[in-house]
């Protein structure tokens, strides 16, 4: 079967221990049941803190699924503190989980072909991306046949990365009229090819542009909501004291907030803060176009999962953008650190990267509908540009 994959995947090198943001800690390290099965019969190096007769006892059952258990420092117990791993030292990189060989790589299995990716949960991808930014991603809808319904969804998502890839606009507007466009198409009777480039045309495009300019956002409304989504998002990682030292600086100032015991006048310090932003749009468009690339359709997928895929992204995005005003609060309001950046969107990402089951059970379960009113997606993402 074809693999398909960005210009920037061949690129792609294990930093190893000089990776500010080691995988191997504060998250969930599934063990396939192929490697589980030799585990049973490989004894742990000598050199462990915690003696057990098997590596596979360092695991734990999770809903059918094998878990390397956490040290109380929440890193992997076989990471040392030069930041590499234990068992690759003493056994190759075979010994390795289809997990930990595989990330920050993500395949998608379609039926006529495979889609290969990196994931922004690795800081030595968002490296590349800031880099270079402009991503060349793979003519899949070339290769597939030409009067599969299935083929229209990929030709949607291409247009949509394309759009996402317009430096002339800010990545808000984009996601703003990309979230317009899709939840457009459920409406129409059929969709098709002539449909697409339509919606798509650059006339339509600028008029819808030039519609949600028009527009009057609040940014009031706009922080309170992010504020209170980024909580909601991190609560469950605070109650299991993970990323800690990223989170509880952020959620301290966030309470701060919400109880309206802050000193600052967000309003004014948003402004500013959107000015430093600005010098890290071509990584965000970077972002969010490898993100559309490889989210927004799935296998399986069809128009309404790209709907709460392209919420989810939005969400995402949201979530980071506002992370990142916090913490250029909690810095003293200087110069955006691009390493405050990528620490940023590692973390929100790893932090949001759900399956599809999970995603669609928080959006069930925090919203009044599972499908979201334009209107709100627009408001999470107030201040365009």
């Amino acid at each position: 079967m074809q693999i398909y994959a960005p210009d920037y995947y061949k690129k792609f090198t294990c930093i190893a221990d000089k990776c500010p943001i080691t995988c191997c800690q504060e998250w969930k390290i599934a063990v396939d049941n192929d490697t589980y099965n030799r585990w049973c019969h490989i004894q742990p190096p000598k050199d462990m803190e915690s003696h057990h007769a098997a590596l596979s006892e360092y695991t734990y059952d999770r809903d059918g699924q094998h878990i390397i258990t956490l040290t109380g420092h929440k890193k992997c117990p076989f990471l040392l503190e030069s930041k590499l791993c234990r068992l690759v030292l003493a056994h190759g990189d075979s010994i390795l989980s289809e997990t930990c060989s595989m990330f920050p790589r993500e395949n998608h299995d379609f039926s006529n072909h495979t889609e290969a990716s990196l994931m922004p949960g690795c800081p030595a991808v968002l490296d590349l991306w800031q880099t270079e930014p402009l991503i060349q991603f793979p003519n899949v809808v070339s290769q597939l046949p030409a009067d599969d319904i299935d083929t229209l969804l990929f030709e949607l998502r291409d247009q949509i990365i394309h759009l996402t890839q317009d430096i002339n606009q800010s990545p808000e507007l984009i996601l703003m009229e990309c979230f317009y466009i899709l939840s457009e198409f459920p409406e129409q009777e059929q969709l098709t090819k002539a449909l697409l480039d339509d919606y798509f045309s650059v006339e339509t495009v600028t008029e819808l542009s030039t519609a949600i300019h028009q527009m009057d956002f609040s940014l009031e409304d706009m922080l309170y909501e992010c504020n209170e989504l980024l909580q909601d998002l991190a609560v469950n990682y605070q109650k299991e004291g993970l990323y800690t030292h990223f989170l509880t600086p952020l959620l301290s100032l966030a309470s701060q907030i919400s109880a309206g015991t802050s000193d600052y006048d967000l309003i004014d310090c948003w402004k500013n803060f959107h000015d430093e932003l600005k010098k890290y749009e071509p990584l965000l468009h970077a972002f969010l176009a490898n993100e559309i690339y490889s989210d927004l359709l799935l296998p399986e997928g069809n128009l309404d999962s790209m709907i709460i895929h392209m919420q989810w992204i939005g969400m995402e995005y949201a979530a980071i953008r506002y992370g990142l005003f916090l913490s250029w609060l909690n810095s003293g309001q200087t110069s955006l650190a691009y390493e405050t950046v990528r620490e940023t969107i590692a973390i929100l990402t790893r932090m949001t990267g759900y399956e599809d089951d999970d995603i669609y059970e928080y959006l069930e379960n925090s919203f009044e509908s599972l499908y979201w009113e334009w209107g709100y997606f627009a408001m999470i993402l107030a201040n365009i540009r």
